[in-house]
């Protein structure tokens, strides 16, 4: 820690990286009055798809509510998705392996809940306009000997800070520079993409593929998974009555899908993902066909699944990472997400309610790391032996 600091009140915070984990901390410590910066190399929030949907599980709920201020947190739950009703095992004819009927609440659940990514992105971002910098690509990072440490950017600026919090994703390059050991095993790829919810589309879809948590598995394979996505309340109109301050994107109601493929996937254009889905689906149930078919085409994009070999603890004083930057992981069990909202909310309770208390920053960062290395390659080791959905998942 730099000598100007006195607890955590001159503390700067510098955060690589814009998804949810890197705005959940900014969040939390623009909150309790720590100064943050987040650098984002997207030109804008809506410069790519995020995916479609998110399960927040107990740990990111709590996570977000730690981090967020009231009325955000409170439009999180309003603007969240219906609940699945039943869990169901298919074959790619529909014929049934396995149906439980699950507990669903009739009104929208705090504890745990879904979310279109859209949407909780842009409640994360809500009074970050001052904090958030699009169209800032990370390099690298130099320790000064006073302590702090700089990020250089690829357009020749810089900015200096006492802690630089990688959370960049999968690719991560603060982790590159941080821990260059760290190996990724490249899992398989999916496919994702939605298709609109409509009267006539609920009309020919099979009722169990209706507000259920399912898997169907199909020759080679090859597995797909559909998400029914309809709020309780819509983006817009939860905004309006929670926190009018908040601009939420409209998102019509609609089934989030995903899709693995084998083999490598070039990337031209939608059209082009498009056409290998419906491939892929040639011998499936003629619903399952037509939910491809009807699909969205500019919605479809793919993910290489990775899962992170574990790593030992590093000893930069003022550098470190969260979520996928580190621990990313398979989607068989809905953990990335929520594992990284935990690092979020774990890292600034680090910060915020020990260092006044005379923990130098060091110390609490390595409290933060001995603890989210633990509990986060522990998700990667049971998401690789997930049963549920090892390939493919809502």
């Amino acid at each position: 820690m730099s000598a100007a600091h006195e607890g955590n009140a001159a503390l700067r915070v510098v955060v690589i990286g814009a998804g949810i984990g890197g705005l959940c901390l900014a969040q939390g410590l623009k909150r309790a009055g720590i100064a943050v910066s987040v650098f984002e190399r997207d030109a804008s929030a809506h410069f790519r798809s995020q995916g479609y949907r998110v399960s927040i599980k107990a740990e990111g709920s709590q996570a977000l509510s730690a981090c967020l201020p009231a009325q955000l947190f409170e439009l999180c739950v309003a603007s969240s998705l219906k609940q699945a009703r039943r869990m169901v095992f298919l074959d790619h004819q529909l014929n049934q392996g396995f149906t439980k009927v699950l507990p669903h609440p009739t009104t929208p659940d705090a504890s745990a809940f879904g979310v279109n990514r859209l949407t909780l992105r842009e409640i994360l971002l809500a009074g970050l306009d001052d904090v958030v910098h699009f169209g800032k690509t990370f390099t690298r990072y130099e320790e000064a000997r006073d302590g702090t440490v700089r990020a250089c950017l690829a357009d020749g600026t810089s900015v200096v800070g006492d802690l630089l919090v990688g959370a960049d994703g999968t690719g991560s390059v603060v982790r590159q520079q941080l821990v260059p050991e760290a190996r990724l095993d490249a899992l398989h790829t999916i496919l994702f993409g939605k298709t609109p919810l409509t009267a006539e589309a609920l009309a020919w879809m099979p009722e169990h593929l209706i507000d259920s948590f399912n898997r169907i598995s199909g020759p080679d394979a090859v597995a797909l998974s559909v998400a029914t996505c309809r709020t309780w309340e819509p983006a817009p109109q939860a905004a309006a009555r929670i926190a009018p301050a908040v601009t939420l994107s409209g998102v019509p109601d609609y089934f989030a899908w995903t899709l693995s493929v084998s083999g490598d996937v070039r990337v031209v254009d939608g059209a082009d993902l498009h056409r290998r889905a419906n491939e892929t689906m040639l011998t499936w149930h003629p619903a399952l066909r037509r939910l491809i078919a009807e699909a969205e085409v500019a919605s479809i994009f793919p993910i290489t699944i990775c899962s992170a070999q574990p790593v030992e603890p590093w000893h930069v004083p003022n550098v470190t990472v969260l979520g996928d930057a580190i621990h990313t992981m398979s989607p068989g069990r809905g953990e990335g997400a929520n594992t990284a909202l935990r690092d979020a909310a774990l890292l600034r309770h680090s910060l915020v309610d020990f260092m006044p208390h005379g923990t130098p920053l060091a110390q609490a960062k390595a409290h933060y790391e001995t603890e989210m290395l633990r509990y986060g390659f522990e998700a990667v080791d049971a998401s690789l032996n997930a049963p549920f959905l090892r390939r493919g998942g809502p």
